[in-house]
């Protein structure tokens, strides 16, 4: 875990969740949580831990600006975090290049 903590350096932001154990045991004091301490403690500028994918979308595109590159990385069913992503700041821009309504009352 402490080889792999610094694996992750050069990005801006990092948003860990749970291990996906693949038919492996766990191992004592590696989860998700303990790795996103690790990051942070290795020198990423901003290493967070999310307990579900919904915790992780918004942690996401919360931090998320007009040009950043999101790449997500992992097993089982990480792949379904794009998508949702995706939707959530397609969400945002919409809403806010939304024309306001003008409500006139005479």
């Amino acid at each position: 875990m402490d080889e792999f903590a610094t694996a992750f350096q050069n990005s801006d932001s990092l948003c860990v969740l749970d291990i996906y154990a693949a038919s492996e045991r766990p191992i004592p004091g590696v989860t998700g949580e303990a790795l996103a301490e690790k990051i942070s403690a290795a020198g990423n500028r901003s290493a967070s831990y999310a307990a579900s994918f919904t915790d992780a979308v918004t942690l996401v595109t919360a931090a998320a600006q007009e040009g950043d590159m999101i790449l997500t990385l992992g097993a089982g069913s990480v792949s379904q975090l794009g998508p949702q992503i995706l939707e959530k700041l397609q969400a945002r821009e919409a809403a806010a290049t939304a024309q306001p309504t003008v409500a006139a009352s005479w």
